[in-house]
């Protein structure tokens, strides 16, 4: 296909990827539970650096802190821009806010590479970015920057994915793990070929393309670019550098509402945070989600599902799943 090719994906492997594909139960979830020793204290579960939010879209960035600390990071901080950090002070109350320099309009400028760096060089245990944050050319140059400088793993969503579209050399240039969550539309985005500009139509043919393999891409698209790729849908692909990819098994229609991966980025940032590595980060933060969302289908309804009901549900997820350790 179209997308393959021009990514270079190992024809022998086009043969034998299902070979290397595994699906995700609850006895694996269960082995990749962290651990949780009795004398600890916040600091050794994770600092979350979250960049998100923009004027009108400030509800992405909460969702995704809010999915951070109900997994369990010790410490999340929303790295938001600073003409509208006060509409997050007034809404928070574990997480903390680092005010960022923007353009004045609500949209961060790419000066807030800086005090992101400064951040995560001090403090900072992972970067999660893009739920919310909108896409300028200031965020573009922002994210093309600390893509190469970073040195903490990054968890990318959105228009942090939407910032390197047509791009994808240069996530073989950053200096720490990344793990890229884009859903088929951005996915489709992504696999644009540089320098022809992001078209509707093409990115529509993409689109179709994807759906008609999604193992195959996620997979040729991880090796390619030598990132983490959780490629959101039905179903939901996770996909390694190595060549392995893996396929959830949770989650429901009721799930496909707004703010609903800007939860997963949440969930896969705070086990990162937690010491996981990346795929088991991935691995584990997707059957969590889909399973918290199935737990709310059953409750509200799959008409009825919101965000921030699965957010509510990711404690029981946890239970369920620490359940199958004791059996």
């Amino acid at each position: 296909t179209l997308f393959v090719e021009d990514i270079g994906f190992p024809q022998e492997l086009l043969t034998t990827y299902n070979l290397r594909v595994t699906a995700i139960e609850q006895t694996d979830a269960s082995l990749l539970l962290p651990e949780r020793p009795k004398y600890s204290h916040k600091g050794d579960y994770g600092h979350v650096l979250v960049v998100a939010g923009s004027r009108g879209k400030t509800g992405a960035a909460l969702l995704c802190a809010k999915a951070c600390m109900r997994t369990g990071s010790g410490m999340v901080t929303l790295g938001v821009p600073e003409t509208i950090a006060d509409v997050f002070q007034k809404r928070i109350t574990e997480e903390m806010v680092l005010p960022l320099p923007d353009k004045g309009d609500g949209t961060l400028s790419d000066k807030a590479a800086e005090p992101i760096l400064e951040f995560l060089g001090r403090r900072g245990d992972v970067l999660a970015a893009g739920p919310g944050l909108s896409l300028t050319e200031d965020i573009a140059r922002l994210f093309r920057k600390l893509l190469t400088v970073v040195t903490a793993p990054m968890v990318l969503d959105a228009d942090a994915i939407n910032a390197v579209a047509g791009d994808i050399g240069i996530l073989k240039k950053t200096k720490a793990p990344v793990i890229l969550t884009p859903h088929t539309g951005e996915m489709a985005r992504l696999l644009q070929k540089p320098g022809t500009g992001i078209r509707k139509s093409k990115v529509q043919e993409a689109m179709t393309e994807i759906e008609k393999d999604r193992i195959t891409t996620a997979m040729a698209f991880a090796r390619k670019t030598e990132t983490y790729l959780v490629l959101k849908g039905v179903p939901t692909i996770i996909a390694e550098p190595e060549g392995r990819s893996y396929i959830n098994t949770t989650g429901n229609p009721g799930m496909a509402t707004a703010g609903s991966g800007d939860v997963l980025t949440g969930m896969i940032a705070s086990l990162v945070g937690q010491g996981l590595s990346p795929v088991e980060a991935s691995v584990l933060g997707t059957y969590l989600h889909g399973l918290a969302g199935d737990t709310a289908a059953k409750e509200k309804g799959m008409h009825s599902v919101i965000a921030s009901d699965i957010i509510r549900k990711i404690p029981s997820s946890f239970q369920l799943v620490r359940s199958r350790m004791k059996a």
